[in-house]
């Protein structure tokens, strides 16, 4: 069984600084409050962590939450905030790639933030992920997404290059916009050219507007970080996409 090394990443070395987050960013909080706008309807939420974001939507009076992780430790911690606080959150462990236990159609709302899909390094689970999510969602149900723009970071196209070349010397099939993450926890990746460590997918804007398309979603706005509250053409940062199953 392949180990999926960005899970371990979180259970292990990431858990207490993504579990212990509790502030709603503020591109977040513009997008759920734009687009949740009838708290009566189910939501979903994928990477949920320590459950900072669905806590968040809760607090606008949603009820019917239902918020998961790949780290069962991720899980277990946002479980025993939920019974601290009293929060009717239900948090479960599943993997994006595989929401066999939710119904076809069954949520209004879907959460995809904290760029939980650019954690999947595999291309056929990246799309399978996104597959799901329209799934389970509901014709018409909103899915607000973020991810790791590949254009938003200038030197992207320089680590894709170096690592072309030493991804052939290892005879290594894997896609120019996967890359290793340059530091954890405030601290340099040293170990950014080894092989078997965790990577990232940055997707490329127009070819996943594209097959989000071909899946049957409708995108309703594209925009990012540096777009959310400024009229630029700027590209930093994350990318936002709202979708709509057709």
């Amino acid at each position: 069984m392949k180990v999926n090394l960005t899970a371990n990443l979180y259970s292990d070395i990431l858990l207490e600084e993504w579990s212990s987050k509790v502030d709603i960013w503020r591109e977040e909080a513009y997008f759920i409050n734009k687009y949740l706008i009838d708290n009566s309807l189910k939501v979903l939420e994928a990477g949920t962590g320590g459950g900072r974001i669905s806590n968040y939507i809760e607090s606008l009076g949603f009820k019917n939450i239902e918020a998961f992780d790949i780290s069962p430790e991720m899980i277990e911690i946002a479980q025993l905030n939920a019974m601290k606080t009293g929060s009717k959150i239900n948090f479960s462990h599943h993997d994006a790639s595989d929401l066999s236990s939710f119904k076809e159609e069954s949520f209004s709302y879907l959460i995809y933030l904290q760029q939980v899909l650019s954690m999947i390094s595999d291309p056929l689970l990246f799309y399978k992920a996104i597959v799901e999510s329209h799934r389970v969602s509901k014709k018409g149900g909103i899915v607000i997404f973020s991810f790791l723009d590949y254009d938003g970071r200038f030197y992207n196209p320089l680590l894709s290059f170096i690592l072309k070349i030493v991804r052939v010397f290892r005879r290594e099939k894997i896609p120019f916009n996967v890359l290793p993450w340059l530091h954890y926890v405030g601290k340099i990746n040293w170990k950014l050219f080894n092989k078997n460590q965790p990577l990232l997918t940055w997707i490329l804007k127009d070819r996943l507007i594209s097959d989000f398309e071909k899946i049957g979603f409708k995108v309703l706005e594209v925009k990012n970080d540096s777009q959310v509250f400024k009229q630029t053409s700027k590209r930093v940062g994350g990318i936002y996409i709202i979708c709509q199953k057709i």
